[in-house]
């Protein structure tokens, strides 16, 4: 008994010893290695069950299967095309992301998923140090600084799962409530957007390096700064907006406050920012496929795509109560400012009118958010029992985590996205890479998210902001593939595809489509349970798309 009350101590020590070199702390290093265990939850799940992987680990594999057709297209020419139109059009998009994973893949050969998943761990990292170091910056040592970092990187609204739990409102209202829950989390964006991860993340990085500069005025510093602003807003533009406005108006608020001119240096940041902003202006009123995304990424465009402010008030309140608090309180330094106008210009950003997809301005918000919690209860609640603050992080954590991992398990098992490519399906995928005649592929929505990434070939219709008038598409070519469309309707809309090849994939129940196409079928070739029907060649086939990769 002495021997073990003697080794007790010494426990912690050597814990803390081993971290010291890592710069950590133990909860830290535990909040790391929970980040770790999350990130992998997804791709652990579909990996027990022992069936051949498409590569996507997100809540919706049709976005991956996107990011891996954009990552062939950069390898094969540096410039990013639309594949899932079936139509002529020119290559316009620079990501830089997908273009080095796309030089990985050339120049390696490994696999296109494998080249995606590979940033996985610089996603982690990026996310956990960006939150570490800005809770440092801001939070006490010791208990605050760990709730505030616990909060930022697992804090869930968890009004989405009273909400789904509860069975109020039905889907359309959980829908809503998952979505804003899943736009704020941290850990969401490491199952599968990875991309979304990087950009959110270095937010706070930037942000204390301009502060950095402006104390010490170091070059490196201030053309780190710029450079992580650019990256930002050509990875992420919302965030890249978000951060212009957060330079801004701290600096405004500080000339305003205190007469203290900006120095002028320091406006390369947000101009940096501007960079890919226009950029990504310019596509959206140059380019026809730019210009298709833009309306069909709209708010409110699609139809369960409504947040209605009280949903928000009612997501985001846990957070933002306590947060208020804050603002109550002095804010003397350039981050405190920073930190309190974060929240603001990402509400700016969410209302202002140009650009798509709005919902993306409140990623990354939860960090922000918990840091004026911790700061906001601490200044009013200065001795809480700790019984109470492990209850409150459990109610802000594990329900919503929960519920979370219940809506990538539901997502996985309607097997709506192909989440598993069956080896059937590989060979007739290979075959179409193969073949040597040019032409697209008409496939139900379902095949056509693989198709661009594993043949080289465009498709007919894939994910929704890609594919021009995407619910008529996927509609008739759903009813083709699953036999509600026959005779000479079918025909017809074949046809009018302009494609080549007719794929259809391993899901049980689809149509025997030999007699429907009969009429316009020059051979068929069988892969088990896959099927490949070639076309008759017509002039059309060869103008909406060439041979694979061109």
């Amino acid at each position: 008994m002495s021997a073990t009350a003697a080794t007790l101590p010494a426990r912690p020590r050597r814990l803390e010893a081993a971290l010291r070199p890592l710069g950590l702390d133990a909860v830290e290093a535990g909040a790391l290695v929970a980040l770790c265990a999350l990130s992998l939850v997804v791709l652990a799940g579909l990996l027990i069950k022992g069936r051949p992987l498409s590569g996507a680990d997100g809540l919706l594999a049709s976005d991956q299967l996107q990011y891996f057709a954009w990552i062939r297209d950069s390898a094969h020419h540096v410039l990013i095309g639309d594949r899932f139109d079936l139509a002529p059009g020119s290559r316009s998009f620079l990501h830089p992301g997908f273009l080095l994973s796309g030089l990985l893949v050339r120049g390696s050969g490994i696999s296109i998923p494998l080249s995606y998943l590979l940033w996985k761990p610089a996603a982690i990292a990026v996310t956990f140090v960006g939150c570490r170091a800005y809770v440092r910056r801001l939070l006490p040592a010791g208990r605050q600084r760990h709730i505030g970092l616990v909060l930022a990187l697992f804090a869930v609204m968890p009004a989405a799962a009273v909400v789904a739990w509860a069975g109020w409102g039905g889907k359309p209202r959980q829908f809503t409530f998952d979505f804003i829950a899943g736009e704020m989390w941290s850990g969401q964006y490491l199952w599968g957007y990875l991309m979304t991860a990087l950009g959110v993340f270095l937010m706070p990085l930037v942000l204390l390096a301009v502060e950095s500069w402006r104390r010490d005025r170091r070059p490196p510093t201030l053309a780190w700064a710029a450079a992580g602003a650019l990256l930002i807003c050509w990875l992420q533009p919302w965030q890249g907006g978000t951060l212009a406005l957060i330079v801004i108006a701290v600096e405004a608020w500080r000339m305003a406050r205190t007469r203290e001119r900006p120095p002028l240096a320091l406006a390369i940041v947000p101009a940096a920012a501007a960079v890919p902003a226009l950029y990504y202006l310019a596509l959206s009123r140059f380019d026809p496929v730019w210009t298709v995304a833009g309306k069909a990424n709209a708010a409110g465009a699609q139809l369960h795509w409504s947040w209605p402010w009280w949903a928000i008030a009612l997501s985001v309140l846990p957070l933002a109560a306590p947060a208020a608090l804050a603002y109550r309180l002095p804010a003397p330094s350039w981050q405190e400012q920073a930190v309190r106008i974060w929240p603001l210009a990402a509400l700016a950003v969410y209302l202002q009118p140009t650009g798509t997809f709005p919902y993306h301005a409140f990623q990354g918000l939860a960090l922000p958010l918990s840091v004026l919690a911790v700061q906001g209860l601490a200044r009013y609640w200065r001795r809480p029992r700790p019984a109470l603050v492990l209850g409150a992080l459990a109610v802000m954590t594990l329900p919503g985590i929960a519920h979370r991992i219940q809506v990538a398990y539901n997502s996985v098992h309607t097997a709506g996205d192909p989440f598993w490519v069956f080896p059937d399906e590989v060979r007739a995928l290979k075959w179409l890479a193969r073949d040597p005649r040019p032409g697209g592929v008409l496939s139900a929505p379902y095949g056509g998210f693989m198709i661009p990434y594993r043949t080289g070939r465009e498709t007919y219709v894939g994910p929704i902001s890609w594919s021009p008038h995407y619910q008529q598409r996927a509609g008739a070519a759903n009813d083709l593939i699953e036999g509600r469309l026959t005779g000479p309707a079918a025909l017809t809309f074949v046809r009018a595809t302009h494609a080549r090849y007719v794929f259809e994939d391993c899901r049980p129940h689809l149509a025997r489509l030999d007699a429907t196409l009969a009429p316009l079928t020059a051979a068929v070739q069988r892969f088990g349970c896959a099927t490949v029907w070639v076309l008759r060649e017509r002039p059309d086939m060869a103008r909406a798309a060439g041979l694979p990769d061109a």
